[in-house]
Order: C-alpha cells, then sequence, then structure tokens
C-alpha cells in the first residue's frame, strides 16, 4: 500500500465497513473465472451493482466445502492457467478498481501450506486481501496461520455451523477478529436451504448473541428474500456464491459476449441487494419466510 493514498489499508477495510453500516450484501466469486479479465470486471460490476463487500475464492482443483457451480468455475479458472500467483495478480486488479471495499478471500488449506503462511499472509495483504478464511483448517490446527494474518494485518474468518456447541462458537469467536461465517446449511455450497424458518433464525440470533464479531451468513441463499430473513434475524453479512456463479456458468455456455456476460451479471446481482430501507433500518422489518 503506497504510504501517500488517501485509501484506508485493506485490513482495516473491514472493520471499518462493519462499524459504519449495520448489515451488508456480498457475492462470491472464483478469481479468474471465466477468465482473468473478466474476472476483474464481474468484481467491479458486482460493486456497481450494490455489493458492499466481496468474497473471492482462489481457483482450486479439490474445493471440498463447494457444490458444483462453484468447482466448475474453479475449473474454468484453473484452465486458464490462473494458479496461487495469478490469482493474487487478478486481486490486486480487483483492488486497485474498488479501493474502498472490503475483499474476502477463501482458499483451500494445501495452497497455503504450499506458500507458508507468512508469506501466503504477506502476498495476499500485498494484493489487496482484507480478510482470509481457510475452510478446511480448523480452529485448533490454525494457530500458525491467525499469528501470521495478525502479523500483517490481515483478519482472519472462522466458520460455524448451526449445530455448532454454543461453548465451541466461544471459542472460535475469541480466535477470530474479522467475522464469524454461519453456515446456513449442512452441505456444500449451493445445498437447497432445508432447515425450518424458525430453526435458521434461531441460529443466527444466537450467534449473534454470542459473538463479539459479527456474522457472516452463507451457503445455500439464492434471493433477495433469503438475505432479508437472514439480515433481519442479526446477521451483518449474506454472501451469495452459487446463484450468481451461475449465470456466468450459463453466459459461457450461450458464447455470449464479454459485454453481455457482464451485464447478465451485473442485472442477477442488482436483483438480489436488499433496498437501502432493507440494509441499513436499525429497527428490523418483519422477517419474511426464508
Amino acid at each position: 500500500m503506497n504510504p501517500t493514498s488517501t485509501h484506508p489499508s485493506p485490513g482495516s477495510l473491514l472493520h471499518d465497513a462493519f462499524a459504519g453500516r449495520p448489515q451488508h450484501f456480498s457475492p462470491f466469486l472464483v478469481l479468474g473465472d471465466p477468465s482473468p479479465d473478466l474476472s476483474v470486471e464481474l468484481a467491479v460490476a458486482a460493486v456497481k451493482a450494490g455489493a458492499t463487500m466481496l468474497e473471492l475464492g482462489l481457483p482450486y482443483s479439490d474445493p471440498c466445502a463447494d457444490g458444483p457451480s462453484v468447482e466448475n468455475a474453479s475449473r474454468r479458472a484453473l484452465a486458464q492457467g490462473v494458479g496461487r500467483a495469478r490469482a493474487l495478480e487478478i486481486l490486486r486488479a480487483i483492488r486497485a478498481r474498488c479501493p474502498d471495499t472490503p475483499l474476502n478471500l477463501l482458499v483451500y488449506g494445501n495452497l497455503v501450506h504450499a506458500c507458508g503462511f507468512d508469506r501466503f499472509a504477506t502476498e495476499s495483504v500485498d494484493a489487496g486481501a482484507s480478510s482470509l478464511l481457510v475452510p478446511d483448517i480448523p480452529l485448533e490446527e490454525g494457530s500458525g496461520l491467525r499469528a501470521a494474518c495478525r502479523a500483517v494485518g490481515l483478519a482472519t474468518v472462522q466458520m460455524i455451523t448451526p449445530s455448532t456447541p454454543h461453548d465451541r462458537l466461544r471459542r472460535i469467536d475469541d480466535e477470530t477478529d474479522g467475522f464469524v461465517y454461519l453456515v446456513a446449511v449442512q452441505g456444500v455450497t449451493g445445498s437447497r436451504l432445508q432447515s425450518e424458518p424458525t430453526d435458521r433464525r434461531r441460529a443466527i440470533a444466537d450467534a449473534a448473541r454470542i459473538a463479539s464479531n459479527p456474522i457472516c451468513v452463507g451457503f445455500g441463499l439464492r434471493t433477495r428474500e433469503d438475505i432479508q430473513c437472514v439480515h433481519d434475524a442479526g446477521a451483518h453479512l449474506a454472501v451469495v456464491g452459487s446463484e450468481l456463479i451461475r449465470t456466468i456458468e450459463q453466459g459461457v455456455r450461450d458464447q455470449a459476449s464479454d459485454s453481455a456476460l457482464i451485464d447478465r451479471f451485473q442485472r442477477a446481482t442488482t436483483a438480489l441487494v436488499p433496498s437501502t430501507n432493507d440494509i441499513s433500518n436499525d429497527t428490523p422489518s418483519k422477517p419474511p419466510t426464508c
């Protein structure tokens, strides 16, 4: 980061964003999908459409937490030759175009281990990452990575599920300095929401009550109503991935032009963004069925 820059550091952007507004919406994109250049343009389109954060994944050949849509996105990016170094270059390009947007990085453990914790954390912050989530490194095995992230100001994210015991949630929250990511379904990304709405709202409300960090909800969210529901239940951040990635996938199948694909994606993102009143009102409205 240029010391003369007027923009906040990548690490402080996340905390400033949560302090500045109570609720956020974030698409999830795989860096390099469907091509390096288009990946940057789609991220920019998401912010133009109203996304207040972006979750960005490094492509990986065995994304064990992800369903078919995200797995296919990784395959498309890998087929373009997007490895770790190229993905971070794309991240850097997105940061240059979206200097005030928190960019939350999702990476699988093998990529982090292969690079080394210190180097990976440093390179991620230098490229513009605000936070790091590694879904397959559990709490008990992540102390070294968390220390490396803290040393360079990269916020860390930990995952919980609706069945996570409260005492474990407290321990996870204690070791987290970005946000706590609540998986809305017991399954992979793109799975349909199956739990009863009351149970899901209760899980979100409990997490928001117990944790000192902001609560993010993802996996299975598909509609503006889903986002409204998790916000009303107490979530600070809602993430939609597979639903938007399917728009990219369909555009690739249709051999749409770059401009047409970007337009499709921006319109699909706009359709998910809660209204200004929905996303900023401090008094939640009656929760919709979700």
